[in-house]
């Protein structure tokens, strides 16, 4: 993937390209149909954060991609607010992106530990909400 496919995936997930219905706002919108789906979106949002970390393009982030990825988080916690089915997962999903946020603009070393570990780190959430 390349750097500019990188940041299309990320509009495209944060509802601001054409596209959106394929999106990570527009699912947590209009509803998510698994959690297969939802996890497999969050997944690539992250994938894309790494090409772009990989490549020094977030060295110093800019403020369309900031307010992108906001708009990923904002739409997470809404999500969450409303206690929709599987809301429990997109807190964690709300929580990784946060901290590795944070991370991000703090120029931690590392800054995808608790993504790359998510699953293991919460897999009490997400095998119950398989479970249910």
């Amino acid at each position: 993937m390349t750097t500019v496919e990188a940041r299309l995936k990320i509009s495209m997930h944060a509802g601001k390209t054409e596209n959106f219905f394929d999106g990570y706002r527009y699912a947590l919108r209009y509803g998510i149909q698994n959690l297969e789906e939802i996890q497999q979106k969050y997944d690539e949002i992250f994938m894309c954060l790494k090409v772009l970390y990989e490549t020094f393009c977030l060295v110093n982030i800019d403020k369309e991609l900031l307010s992108e990825l906001n708009e990923i988080l904002w739409g997470s916690i809404l999500y969450v607010n409303s206690q929709e089915i599987n809301y429990r997962v997109v807190g964690v999903f709300a929580e990784v992106l946060s901290e590795t946020l944070f991370y991000l603009l703090k120029n931690i070393e590392n800054p995808f530990d608790a993504f790359d570990n998510y699953k293991e780190n919460y897999n009490d959430i997400l095998y119950e909400e398989i479970k249910n």
